[in-house]
């Protein structure tokens, strides 16, 4: 059984969201708040295993809960459910630990799916937000080159210099000058140092 925090602010759109989840016997909507600061007292007291968590809310954001929940290190997952699709909204709130997002309006098939892919440690995105996201990487990636970028994603598989090299049909003084041009171009001082400053920066 997984057991929910429902947090929406709209009374009627919660309690009917709140009766369409538990007809799922899976899931059980433990308690429900109606702004995020309500939202944050039930989390300090009480264990959950998923919040789904409205953006737009008085007294505290759905962002200023995941930034409270960040600074608290609290690990329960979390999934965006929303009626618009504004990208650097969810954009900051993936960055800020939610593990993804689902419209209102969507299926409810689609809604128990999403919540059971991300109870199971599965990230959810949707198109919009994965071509915005897409968009961004292409933006922070223009200062590598493509080759540059292609030795970056094969040092993110733990790949050495040789088999970089056969990969890539290159040699491996070729690929070691990439590789430390990558390094260079990240401020970072060895491999693993760049493939988490890549990974945290979204540039693989």
């Amino acid at each position: 059984m997984i057991k929910c925090l429902l947090v929406e602010d709209q009374t009627l759109v919660r309690m009917g969201l709140k009766n369409l989840l538990e007809l799922d016997d899976g899931i059980c909507v433990a308690d429900s708040a109606e702004n995020g600061e309500i939202c944050l007292n039930l989390l300090e007291n009480n264990h959950y295993d998923l919040v789904l968590l409205d953006m737009r809310m008085p007294v505290k954001t759905g962002l200023e809960v995941l930034q409270t929940m960040k600074s608290q290190h609290n690990t329960t997952k979390v999934l965006i459910i929303t009626t618009f699709e504004d990208c650097d909204v969810l954009v900051k709130a993936i960055h800020l630990g939610a593990r993804g997002y689902i419209l209102k309006n969507a299926e409810l098939e689609s809604l128990i799916s999403a919540i059971k892919a991300v109870h199971r440690g599965e990230l959810i995105l949707q198109d919009t937000i994965t071509q915005y996201m897409l968009k961004q990487t292409v933006a922070k990636t223009e200062s590598l080159t493509k080759k540059e970028h292609e030795v970056l994603k094969c040092m993110s598989l733990g790949l050495s210099n040789k088999a970089i090299a056969e990969q890539l049909n290159n040699s491996q003084g070729t690929i070691r000058n990439h590789v430390s041009t990558v390094l260079a171009k990240l401020n970072v001082s060895d491999r693993t140092q760049a493939v988490v400053k890549a990974i945290n920066e979204c540039l693989i």
